[in-house]
């Protein structure tokens, strides 16, 4: 995962200059992350429900009644679900009562408007570390006697409205980082596209399907798994890489004709592992072979040898707390005290896609079933899933107050 510290790890000198005598050709850079608007620990957050309890019986009943593919009923079930979600979520903001339109967040969540976030950051970054080197300058000088190159201050001089931006996205921070270099060019001096989303694809739905190559990482699945063997590989099936996806297919179509039950233990309740659930580890592999292969490979070959319990934990393991805190039950439903920011990154998500992607929002039952259709046949491992994103515009109708219409790099 690329968090704080592995980037560090990755961009920063090999030496720790809080141990090592200072060389003057390495370089040390300050890592900052941050969520988008309405994402997470930004206030205000995206609130499609009241509270946390509201939240997870939705979700449970959504996990239940299972995605697309499903059940011959899925795409009506799904539909109307996103449906009624959208009607409200997009249409009111709940947290101020205002109504769709200028006044409503939801116009402000856009690609576009977060990319002139990053020129706010990094001025007030620039800022920041000027003072700080303010301070070492007067503590260099106070310890080894007054340097009049003043190297420190200039090295950590505030470029004001110049700051440039060194940059690593990946996946939507490509399409973050393409749009700030089309917006800002002037203000980039380095940028690292890791897992690039097609921008025609994203903002206009022109080109390739973003998951046409997903099905090559499966294949890699089975070469890995054969060259891993029995004995590091728990969904080993022996007859070559051929074989292991077959076997993974058999077991695929057996939990869609058949949920497998599962008993309590002392740990957890009862469950049923059903086709979804399947679906939902097999996306996560796909997306991130190298950290989920063996992941997935423990929870199949778990449930080939007959033990779903392992499944079971790992759904479970998906669920979180839904009871609303004494803040929330004081300050009432839709409150800034009954917002879960970590939770409501699905609904966000959707928010800052149907913004920056209109076309999403005007599918028919009918065109979006040929949609869906050409994505399966893309992808059989992530065609249904990759569907189910895309229905997230289902009935959208707040609008970007500000759009993105350049050319991209």
């Amino acid at each position: 995962m690329l968090s704080g510290h592995n980037l560090q790890t990755i961009v920063d000198g090999e030496n720790d200059p809080t141990k090592d005598p200072l060389n003057e050709d390495d370089k040390y850079f300050d890592i900052v992350g941050f969520d988008p608007r309405g994402v997470g620990s930004t206030t205000p957050a995206v609130m499609c429900f009241p509270d946390p309890t509201s939240q997870r019986d939705w979700e449970l009943q959504l996990e239940a009644e299972g995605m697309l593919g499903s059940c011959p009923d899925a795409l009506q079930r799904n539909w109307q679900r996103t449906q009624a979600l959208n009607q409200g979520c997009s249409v009111y903001d709940m947290t101020s009562g205002a109504v769709e339109g200028e006044d409503s967040m939801l116009s402000y969540l856009n690609t576009r408007l977060v990319a002139q976030d990053i020129v706010t950051i990094i001025e007030r970054h620039g800022e920041w570390r000027e003072k700080q080197g303010q301070q070492a300058q007067i503590a260099h000088d106070r310890c080894h006697g007054v340097d009049e190159a003043r190297s420190i201050l200039r090295r950590t001089q505030w470029r004001v409205d110049k700051e440039p931006l060194l940059y690593w996205g990946r996946s939507y921070g490509t399409v973050l980082g393409t749009t700030f270099a089309a917006l800002f060019p002037n203000r980039i001096s380095r940028v690292l596209l890791d897992g690039v989303v097609d921008m025609d694809k994203y903002y206009k739905g022109e080109g390739p399907n973003v998951i046409v190559d997903a099905d090559a990482i499966f294949d890699r699945f089975g070469q890995y798994c054969d060259l891993a063997g029995p004995e590091n590989c728990p969904f080993y099936t022996e007859g070559g890489p051929k074989v292991i996806k077959e076997a993974y297919w058999a077991l695929e179509n057996q939990v869609l004709n058949t949920s497998i039950p599962v008993m309590a233990s002392r740990t957890s309740g009862p469950e049923i592992v059903t086709w979804t659930d399947l679906k939902a580890i097999l996306r996560v592999a796909m997306y991130q072979p190298l950290l989920a292969f063996h992941t997935f490979a423990t929870l199949m070959g778990s449930l080939e040898n007959g033990d779903p319990s392992p499944m079971a934990r790992f759904k479970h393991s998906k669920h979180f707390e839904s009871c609303p805190s004494k803040a929330c039950k004081i300050a009432g439903p839709w409150s800034p005290e009954c917002s879960q920011g970590s939770d409501n990154s699905l609904y966000a998500s959707a928010a800052i896609l149907c913004s920056d992607a209109e076309y999403l929002t005007h599918h028919d039952q009918d065109s979006f079933r040929m949609v869906w259709d050409e994505l399966k046949s893309d992808s059989a491992t992530l065609g249904d899933y990759w569907a189910q994103l895309q229905m997230a515009c289902v009935g959208w109708q707040a609008k970007a107050k500000y759009k993105f219409t350049g050319v991209y790099f």
